[in-house]
């Protein structure tokens, strides 16, 4: 069994027990504020109080593996389109490999194509502060979009005094810069 449906499996029983002890919270509060004699009771039960703090935990529990599940799998549908095209638009000529500069780009969002085509622009170095200074960025977007090319492997980050130099990878310089 693959670590994600382990996860599943968890997040499916935290949100059954989610459930089970809501509703019998729910029920035994209603049963135990009313008295014999029909009166209201002002304070809930001590043991009830502290399983209601359960069911918070439960949907924790059940929605943080979940929500991993979920990422991780549109990330691995992302990695096999992009190993398809990759794999699609290569021509292998003379141990070298042709790569369709395009269909790297459409698996890119729009901030990251902004950084990617100053880098292009600039022959594969630049600051941060220019980037972030360009049309439609600022800091933020800046940073965003460089930490997800660093993650992709597009780019490596140097300091440089007070801002940063993005530089291209070797690989991707290759492919981009021909």
């Amino acid at each position: 069994m693959k670590k994600r449906d382990i996860l599943l499996l968890i997040s499916v029983l935290a949100i059954l027990v989610f459930l089970i002890n809501f509703y019998s919270n729910i029920s035994e509060v209603s049963e135990q504020t009313y008295m014999r004699n029909g009166s209201r009771s002002k304070s809930i039960p001590l043991p009830i109080q502290y399983r209601m703090w359960l069911t918070p935990l439960t949907l924790i529990i059940a929605i943080v593996p979940l929500s991993y599940y979920f990422i991780s799998k549109k990330l691995e549908n992302n990695m096999k389109v992009m190993l398809k095209l990759v794999n699609k638009n290569n021509n292998i000529k003379n141990n070298s490999v042709e790569i369709n500069k395009d269909a790297i780009l459409k698996l890119l969002n729009f901030n990251e194509k902004k950084v990617l085509e100053k880098l292009i622009y600039k022959r594969g170095e630049a600051l941060q502060s220019e980037i972030s200074r360009m049309k439609e960025m600022n800091k933020l977007k800046t940073h965003r979009a460089i930490k997800n090319l660093e993650m992709k492997g597009v780019i490596k980050i140097e300091d440089y005094g007070k801002t940063k130099r993005i530089i291209l990878a070797k690989d991707v310089k290759n492919i981009m810069l021909k």
